[in-house]
């Protein structure tokens, strides 16, 4: 899947430096594209919803 998203992040460095995500806000999110990961198609993936998912 290829996916586009606008996030704000909130992130926290520890003494090492390194960097840990405390907080993600997700502003915008949409799925540009989808494919098999076993035989590569782009066209012959079906998307279905789950049960309760908000669209």
């Amino acid at each position: 899947m290829t996916r586009s998203s606008k996030v704000v992040e909130y992130v926290h460095l520890d003494l090492g430096g390194a960097p840990t995500v405390e907080e993600c806000d997700v502003l915008s999110e949409s799925i540009e594209s989808v494919r098999c990961r076993w035989c590569d198609a782009v066209d012959e993936v079906e998307l279905v919803d789950r049960p309760g998912a908000q669209v």
